[in-house]
């Protein structure tokens, strides 16, 4: 009954697309924000379309098969897969605001993107497509509660919706709940944001079907949950993700297909979901009155809504973490509470943790340092931006009055500390809002920063034994391996050197690990043979040498978290670099994820390398192409943000968007600036003219009476003629018939 029901639905979905296309104007169609012109289609068939004219070619084109096997009605689900798409972009084509709030739509690739660290790394363990309806309130109240304790990223679709408005449930993208659309064509882009993983973090290519859903199926964390009544449609558009490699759980008596089709009650359908896809989220309770965990991040607190504000730039205050031999477990308040303090009112602030342990060093407290911010984050109504000295917290007016204190806060931060670094056997944690004392500790802690910061730009490439390797990406680019460097971070620009170095301490088994330096094979490259050992044992021997500091003699592999793309332009023998918010294009004509395409997917590309921003800073900074003076375009936001970086010198001679649109313009705008690559290029013309020049007087005095004006046109038709003379008449005829 339900393959025969599926083959229906997918029937309805294809007539209903050819008639929606019959008699449509011909428009371009395709997706703003994607490389991927129309993600489903583009992925699963190989094919661009470009327009609704070839968009009811193919669609003309679709056939279900009427026979009523398994098979056949998963080929059928697919079909409405296809139509889906094919009736978003039509809505797309035709409509000047497709979807309107609460609605977003089709996601862009710029925020597949961001997602890419928070899910290799586990913060975001799944990604949840809930269609339909729940229909009991308490029951929608546990669901989304199940959902936002395991910090899951959730696709709505449907009335669901309107449900959670009714509900008064809260939804967007900084709580990781975001309504696609009403209808059930909308969850097309849920579809095409699981087929874009494979084409951005695993380089597969277009059209490479069973590749593509081998890779949704073992690599993608998603899941469907489809609620309440299902019709055909809905039930095909299930059987599509299916097919497609993402399993479906429905509260619905279903025939179970285990591990692709199941049902479950409403009430464990979450955890239910995770164990198709084998997943186990640990979920940390906490003895406080307001919630904790990852699902608080990204929470604003705006003015009308702030009780107190702590620290900030109208105040002042700082946080630091140290390492002390025999720490006791405890929180301890130092000045007002909470509930001392007047509403509306601001306040100096410091928090120190001071930790012990055996395994701990000094430098890792930097390291453990960063963590303060994401913790206070992680607790409902507690806003922390900026670090160190320049911290600025809010709490909202609701979790104050909910019961939360200072002490509260002092006991999350200890207990979180405890249980992400097990290293770390006691904690104490100090909160400290008394004026005077505040000072005091501020001012110890700006010395501590600036020993920490000296220390830490010293260190360099040559001045450690070991570097370390991080393979978490290969959850998504399976032959990827990131080396860090004190010179080089990550990629995704959050794990540097000394937070390698502490991830492999605390986690001796776990993604980050030593790696030897081995035996210096080229220094300007950055070669070595220890770092080749281990990026060929971990991409299963795909890659056998990287170069630390180039773009172009084997780079290293890159996955598809980079902050910023290295590109090569050979018009001018220069590079670009463009990072991920670039929303323009590059000399090139390409735009950031076109170029991203290039050498995501853990591929080794000469010409092309993804690279963490911090990277741009380094003095080892592509120094085997060149260095800064190879740089020739950057975006202006890039270049302003590291400025401090750009020698003087070459600052005004490199070209951002709104100098140049093109290679043409971007060889003139070098030219006009003086640009060392121009400089390079112009001397090396000079060479190679006196090259050819010494090459004619040698044939002359090889062979006495040689016609010069051949050899002059042997060398011209080889590579050009460039002839310079001063204060001289010369007359070069080389039509004259020989005798």
């Amino acid at each position: 009954m339900v393959v025969e029901n599926i083959i229906e639905g997918a029937k309805k979905v294809l007539n209903l697309t050819k008639e929606s296309l019959k008699n449509v104007e011909n428009k371009e169609v395709g997706y703003k924000g994607t490389n991927y012109n129309l993600p489903l289609i583009y992925g699963l068939l190989g094919k661009k379309v470009k327009d609704i004219n070839e968009l009811r070619e193919l669609i003309n084109s679709l056939e279900i098969k009427e026979e009523k096997t398994l098979e056949n009605a998963l080929d059928a689900g697919v079909v409405t897969l296809i139509c889906a798409e094919a009736l978003e972009a039509l809505k797309y084509a035709t409509e000047e605001q497709p979807y309107k709030e609460p609605y977003v739509g089709f996601i862009p690739d710029e925020t597949l993107r961001s997602l890419g660290v928070p899910l290799v790394e586990g913060k975001i363990p799944a990604i949840l497509v809930v269609i339909g309806k729940v229909g009991d309130k308490e029951k929608l109240k546990k669901l989304i509660n199940d959902i936002r304790k395991r910090n899951i990223l959730t696709l709505f679709v449907g009335e669901i919706i309107k449900e959670m408005d009714e509900a008064g449930i809260e939804y967007g993208f900084d709580k990781l709940l975001i309504p696609l659309g009403e209808t059930i064509t909308s969850a097309a882009h849920a579809a095409n944001l699981a087929i874009r993983a494979p084409l951005i973090f695993g380089g597969i290519e277009p059209g490479k079907t069973e590749e593509i859903i081998d890779y949704i199926k073992n690599r993608v964390p998603a899941v469907v949950i489809a609620l309440g009544d299902i019709d055909d449609i809905t039930l095909s558009a299930g059987a599509g993700c299916i097919k497609a490699g993402i399993p479906v759980i429905t509260n619905n008596p279903v025939p179970t297909i285990e591990g692709a089709l199941e049902s479950s009650d409403i009430e464990n359908i979450v955890e239910n979901a995770l164990k198709m896809k084998g997943i186990e989220v640990k979920v940390t309770e906490f003895d406080i009155p307001v919630s904790v965990g990852p699902m608080n991040e990204g929470e604003r607190v705006r003015g009308p809504d702030m009780y107190v504000e702590l620290a900030g730039p109208k105040s002042y205050g700082c946080e630091v973490v140290l390492v002390k031999d025999n720490v006791e477990d405890g929180v301890e308040i130092i000045g007002k509470d909470l509930d001392e303090m007047e509403e509306k009112g601001r306040y100096p602030f410091a928090i120190i943790v001071e930790v012990s342990g055996e395994k701990l060093e000094k430098d890792l407290e930097g390291v453990l340092e960063r963590r303060v911010h994401e913790f206070l984050n992680y607790i409902e109504g507690v806003m922390h931006l900026n670090q160190r000295d320049q911290i600025w917290i809010r709490i909202n007016k609701n979790s104050f009055n909910k019961g939360l204190r200072l002490k509260h806060i002092g006991y999350v931060i200890q207990k979180l500390f405890k249980e992400h670094f097990p290293i770390i056997e006691k904690c104490k944690v100090t909160i400290v809002t008394d004026e005077n004392k505040v000072k005091e500790i501020l001012e110890e802690a700006r010395k501590i920063y600036a020993e920490r910061d000296a220390k830490a730009r010293k260190l360099r490439d040559e001045d450690v034994d070991v570097f370390y390797g991080c393979v978490m990406c290969q959850s998504f680019a399976p032959t990827h391996v990131c080396i860090i460097t004190p010179d080089r971070p990550s990629l995704c620009g959050s794990i540097s050197y000394l937070d390698a170095r502490a991830a492999a301490k605390i986690d001796p088994n776990g993604p980050i690990f030593e790696v030897p330096k081995g035996e210096l094979i080229d220094e300007k490259l950055g070669i070595y043979s220890g770092v080749n050992d281990v990026v060929k044992e971990k991409s299963q021997g795909a890659i056998e040498e990287v170069s630390l500091h180039s773009a172009l003699v084997n780079p290293c592999t890159s996955c598809g978290c980079f902050e910023a793309i290295v590109f090569y332009i050979p018009e001018v023998d220069g590079f670009g670099v463009v990072h991920r918010n670039f929303r323009g294009e590059t000399p090139y004509g390409l735009p950031f994820s076109s170029l991203a395409g290039q050498c995501s997917g853990g591929k080794q590309v000469p010409g092309f390398v993804g690279i963490a921003i911090e990277y741009m800073r380094s003095p080892k900074f592509l120094q085997g192409d060149g260095g800064w003076e190879r740089i020739v375009w950057l975006p202006k936001e890039l270049k302003e943000r590291v400025k401090d970086a750009i020698p003087k010198d070459l600052y005004d001679k490199i070209a951002t968007e709104e100098d140049v649109s093109n290679t043409d313009e971007l060889i003139n705008f070098l030219k006009k600036k003086g640009h060392p690559v121009m400089k390079k290029e112009e001397t090396e013309e000079i060479e190679k003219t006196k090259e050819e020049i010494e090459k004619v007087k040698k044939v002359k005095e090889e062979k006495e009476g040689i016609d010069i004006g051949e050899a002059i046109l042997d060398i011209a038709k080889e590579r050009g003629i460039q002839i310079i003379m001063k204060n001289v008449k010369i007359i070069i005829n080389l039509n004259v018939k020989k005798p």
